[in-house]
């Protein structure tokens, strides 16, 4: 019984020449004349769309591509509109453009229609073009012809080792696939790519049948390193995924391998050794697998549909189906597809469609073609592409090029979105429709070397569980006290950022802070409500007016460099002075806030005396934050904290000039620390800082009631401290992040530089006018200066 349908198996298989001529269709062809020096006609390419920022990378040479397009090797694939003509009437397919009401309708170019024009001129930063180079499309067929002008040449390993048959199919796949572009014929999706041949037909291992010589051929495929396994053949007692569901669900078959004996022979064991054959092979490729081209059919193929029955297929498995398409000659918008194949059906959530309308290489002598249509030939397409983004994306698992492809294909067309049947989620914030006739739709390689869904900095181990830092929300490498030292660190680096589908891209660290907002300059403003909180103080102490001046004055600079009371104001702001002396005062300052995002604190005791001519403040501060860096919610992985922070010691001077000018002088030591969380790339510990300043105050400059204060000196700066940076560098297959440890000198930092004045008047009527501006800059051109002007108008009652 074994032997039987053992036989059977095998003569069945060698009935089998293609998906199309496996299922109730056959693939269409006619014979041509070999390519001249000019081009059959084709349709203009699409005008070139915007390419993605220049930090991105693949880099796109829109002007390039268009030159490309229009190539006669280019141009060849495509038949003329004579053949197109031809297939479309003998298949019995409306004409091209009809109920089009669009006068600019033409056919597709196949290629175009991909955007393979676009990937082929692209760059990436070794200066490669994405054309496939360095990796193995394996190509499963029956009988390839090597010395075609296409194929010669190139690097192909055969399986099993020994002289294959000859036939014009597997030479016109293997073409379309990975075709050399050598300024004859055609060209290949992937001409740079090499080839792993191996033919059914000729299978011929000892006490081997063709489901033993399939699962042997996947395997030598994937342990030489294929990226892709196209398969262009069926079987011929092929039937609709659809009916063979419900045909396996009313079985009493465990697995789907005791199933299938029943239609097409063989033992379960064999059936599921090749099934296992196929899991393995996912773990490193893409298999693609052509869709029937008996368009009665209904539904998909069983065949191309297998990870309905074997779910663990599903991973990276690709089913392709067929169809011309008429376009918009001035834009490449699709207007209209006509399938020629089964439908997409039961498998759209896995299926593609391409352009199988093809100008091949046959095998009747080296220089040989002609004009044919199938499943077969679109198949091999959708191999390229795959081939293309494995030279682009080295990183990704074929599961991720297998979304890549999906997710990113063309479905803008009406035809499209009257046969909609779904949607897949590929991510999070991640969807596409898919069709029940086109699956996800066209390919769109430019999409697909693109980034999906805006870049992130991810951090952590694993994509599965990292922290994502959105680009586009700013990410900032400069902040209180650290300055720019990370920035400085990271100096002109690349680092890897990925797009929602988890692509690593990589991008210059100065493109990091673009758009970030960095440390804020501070509001005068807010700079005039932290003078209020103080002098409200002094309003209660018991002292003549001239000597209560001079020590409100010397407890003013540090307001505008101090770190710890960088947030006094608001409703929980606090300042209280309490004699000592009758030249002594002890104040308290304070202020806390609270909200979901995490806490502040800062707080501060000083004493303050009065001597002669001058008095003095030595003060005390300490500021604490939880989920935040020392009070600054700031985006991005380098400047965040589980907590923060500082204790600090300060002493001003302040010495009246005359009755009208105050001049003070302030600086302060102190140490802080920074707590990791999950999501830090930069460990932080504790560092020392400094800071320091001069203010000028003026009263009565134009009225007797208000005051001026000019203020310039250092913002808070780490002195002495070392931090360890994690700059992300690359990922695994698997997801892994990998690392590059950087380490950072925080006294490195620019020097925080800031200057402006405060105008403040209180006028009869209890009214407060206030004027401010300041800047925040730094000593060097490394960091843009942040400027802020306000005005405000309050009254008093």
């Amino acid at each position: 019984m074994i032997n039987r349908k053992s036989a059977h198996l095998a003569a069945v298989a060698a009935a089998c020449l293609s998906v199309a001529g496996c299922g109730g269709g056959s693939d269409s062809t006619s014979s041509a004349s070999p390519p001249a020096s000019s081009p059959p006609p084709a349709s203009s390419p699409p005008p070139a769309s915007s390419p993605p920022p220049s930090s991105d990378y693949p880099t796109f040479h829109m002007a390039a591509a268009t030159v490309h397009a229009g190539t006669a090797e280019f141009q060849a694939v495509d038949p003329s509109a004579a053949a197109e003509a031809s297939l479309r009437s003998t298949l019995g397919v409306p004409p091209l453009c009809s109920g089009v009401a669009n006068a600019n309708c033409a056919s597709a170019h196949n290629y175009l229609l991909q955007n393979i024009h676009i990937a082929h001129t692209a760059t990436l930063p070794n200066g490669d073009r994405v054309r496939g180079k360095g990796q193995l499309i394996a190509v499963v067929d029956n009988g390839f012809l090597l010395t075609h002008q296409e194929l010669a040449g190139k690097s192909i390993k055969t399986y099993p080792g020994t002289a294959m048959g000859v036939d014009d199919h597997g030479t016109a796949v293997a073409a379309i696939a990975a075709g050399l572009a050598n300024g004859t014929g055609m060209m290949g999706v992937a001409p740079e790519a090499d080839l792993h041949l191996s033919s059914w037909e000729d299978h011929s291992g000892p006490g081997q049948n063709v489901l033993t010589f399939l699962a042997a051929t996947t395997d030598d495929a994937r342990l030489s390193g294929a990226v892709a396994q196209n398969n262009s053949w069926g079987w011929a007692t092929e039937k609709a995924a659809s009916q063979e569901l419900t045909d396996y669900s009313g079985t009493s078959s465990a697995q789907y391998a005791q199933h299938i004996t029943g239609r097409l022979g063989g033992t379960a064991a064999e059936w599921q050794n090749l099934f296992a054959a196929y899991d393995r092979f996912q773990q490193s490729g893409v298999i693609v697998f052509a869709n029937s081209n008996n368009s009665s059919l209904g539904d998909a193929s069983a065949w191309a549909s297998l990870p309905l029955f074997v779910p663990e297929l599903r991973e990276a498995w690709i089913a392709v189906s067929n169809a011309l398409f008429a376009v918009d000659s001035s834009t490449g918008d699709i207007l209209k597809a006509d399938l020629l194949s089964a439908p997409c059906g039961s498998a759209a959530p896995f299926c593609l469609t391409a352009d199988g309308s093809v100008y091949k290489p046959t095998a009747s002598s080296d220089t040989a073609y002609s004009v044919a249509t199938g499943t077969s030939f679109a198949a091999p397409q959708i191999s390229g592409d795959v081939a293309l983004l494995a030279q682009a994306f080295p990183n990704l698992s074929p599961a991720e090029i297998t979304v890549r492809l999906l997710a990113t294909a063309r479905n803008d067309w009406a035809g499209f979105q009257s046969t909609r049947a779904g949607t897949s989620t590929f991510a999070p914030g991640v969807t596409h429709d898919y069709s029940s006739d086109f699956g996800h739709g066209v390919p769109d390689m430019e999409a697909a070397l693109s980034p999906v869904g805006g870049l992130s900095i991810a951090s952590g181990s694993n994509l599965a569980t990292a922290t994502m830092s959105p680009l586009d929300g700013g990410v900032a490498t400069s902040g209180p006290m650290i300055g720019n030292a990370v920035a400085r660190a990271l100096g002109d680096r690349e680092i890897m950022v990925v797009d929602r589908l988890g692509t690593d891209f990589y991008v210059p660290a100065t493109a990091l802070t673009a758009d970030a907002p960095g440390f804020a300059a501070t509001d005068p403003r807010h700079l005039a409500r932290n003078v209020d909180q103080v002098a409200a103080s002094f309003a209660f102490a018991e002292m003549q007016a001239p000597a209560l001046s001079i020590l409100h004055d010397a407890a003013v600079p540090k307001l505008f460099f101090s770190q710890s009371l960088a947030n006094l104001d608001g409703n929980s702001a606090f300042s209280q002075i309490f004699p000592l002396g009758q030249r002594d005062f002890l104040q308290f300052s304070g202020s806390f806030r609270q909200s979901e995002a995490g806490s502040d604190a800062g707080f501060s005791v000083a004493r303050l005396t009065r001597h002669q001519g001058f008095a003095t403040e030595l003060s005390f501060a300490f500021g604490h934050s939880t989920s935040n860096f020392f009070g600054w919610d700031a985006p991005g992985p380098f400047l965040s904290g589980d907590a923060s922070g500082n204790f600090s010691s300060g002493l001003s001077v302040s010495l009246p000039v005359d009755g009208l000018w105050t001049l003070s002088a302030y600086a302060e030591l102190g140490s802080a620390f920074v707590n990791d969380d999950a999501a830090m790339l930069v460990d932080y510990g504790s560092f020392a800082y400094a800071a320091g300043g001069v203010t000028a105050r003026r009263r009565s400059l134009f009225t007797a009631r208000d005051t001026i204060d000019f203020y310039a000196g250092m913002r808070p700066k780490a002195v002495a401290g070392k931090a360890d940076l994690q700059v992300p560098v690359g990922r695994g297959t698997d997801g892994s992040l990998h690392y590059e440890n950087v380490a950072v000198d925080l006294a490195d930092a620019d020097i925080p530089l800031r200057l402006g004045f405060v105008y403040r008047n209180m006028t009869e009527q209890d009214f407060e006018l206030l004027l401010g501006f300041n800047t925040d800059f730094t000593a060097t051109n490394e960091v843009e200066p942040v400027f802020s002007l306000s005005a405000g108008l309050r009254k008093q009652f």
